[in-house]
């Protein structure tokens, strides 16, 4: 029953292979909370319905040249072209959020070699209203940032931040993009091991910066995020798909039948979704879903030792983490659909 509520939306694809269809089904029942349990009336889901608005989607160059490097990944493994598909994805947001004197300063600190990091897991946990990362208001219009953030990619070597924190009184976040001077004030650490063979490091970072007005990205609103993860989700899911089956040419990964049709089913919906030149209320789900889909198979390729080695399967495991947990795309698909039901 509740994983109807992401095979729906893959569906708008195409034919789900019945393998992958049985992975999310499994999935949704193992990661249902227990405000599901308890408070959900198990009443049949209301059929998916098609939208009755529809916006432009805006379109970026920067997507050629991400969809050329996702397609290198088939043939190069995702650990080269990583971090610049990664800052590629970061130039589509601040195409979305910033002003154009915000992009013209980006573009200056990335003339000078200075690296992108975006800051959003929170050393004060998931929740929005515990997060250590807040935005306090100060004297003659200016704040204090406070930052205490993990995980964050590259951030043991910080060029210039996107810090995403909360100010009290407003319930969702803000971003505050900070200069490579005061990033550089920060307390900066590698956090575990590194990742792809040694591309990837992820690291914590936490201190205090003075910030104002003019350094807040908020041209867009929130519909500007929900804009940035219909683009960017896909092509993420897609080079996730391309390097297992470099994996595979590379002897390190075992695919059965049902695993390259899963794969080949999520390519073609990564590429469905972002032919799409426009923006609805399902274009959201329809990309968490994916998301869904391909954490779920990843992690079954760990579970059934597909993998030989353990640092490759230690970075399928963090791919089901990164751009979107399954238990956060289940949770945010169902909370809709449980508005929908007769």
């Amino acid at each position: 029953m509740f994983g109807r509520c992401i095979t729906s939306h893959l569906a708008r694809s195409g034919q789900v292979p019945s393998a992958l269809e049985a992975l999310v089904h499994k999935a949704a029942v193992t990661l249902m909370g227990s405000d599901m349990i308890i408070e959900d009336n198990f009443a049949p889901m209301a059929k998916l319905q098609q939208p009755r608005i529809s916006q432009p989607l805006e379109s970026f160059e920067q997507t050629v040249f991400i969809d050329e490097l996702t397609d290198k990944v088939k043939s190069e493994g995702f650990g080269p072209h990583f971090h610049q598909i990664i800052g590629l994805f970061g130039s589509i947001m601040l195409g979305l959020c910033a002003t154009e004197a915000q992009q013209q300063q980006v573009n200056q600190w990335l003339e000078q070699g200075h690296f992108g990091n975006f800051m959003m897991t929170d050393g004060g946990g998931p929740t929005l209203a515990y997060w250590n990362s807040t935005l306090t208001p100060g004297d003659d219009d200016s704040f204090t940032l406070n930052i205490d953030k993990k995980w964050c990619i590259e951030g043991q070597n910080v060029g210039f931040g996107m810090v995403v924190c909360q100010q009290k009184g407003k319930p969702f976040p803000m971003t505050v993009l900070l200069s490579p001077e005061k990033s550089k004030a920060l307390q900066q650490e590698a956090c575990g091991g590194s990742f792809l063979d040694g591309r990837l490091q992820l690291g914590n970072v936490k201190g205090q910066a003075q910030v104002s007005k003019d350094e807040f990205l908020t041209k867009g609103g929130l519909g500007s995020v929900n804009r940035f993860l219909t683009l960017v989700r896909p092509r993420f899911v897609k080079s996730l798909m391309h390097h297992l089956l470099w994996l595979r040419d590379q002897d390190r990964l075992m695919l059965e039948q049902d695993d390259l049709s899963a794969i080949d089913f999520l390519i073609n919906m990564a590429n469905w979704c972002t032919a799409r030149d426009t923006f609805s209320i399902h274009s959201v789900d329809q990309v968490l879903a994916l998301k869904f889909a391909s954490n779920e198979l990843l992690l079954s390729l760990v579970l059934k030792g597909a993998l030989k080695h353990i640092g490759d399967q230690r970075d399928l495991l963090g791919f089901t983490k990164m751009e979107g947990s399954s238990y956060r795309c289940l949770f945010e698909v169902y909370s809709k659909f449980k508005r929908g039901r007769v």
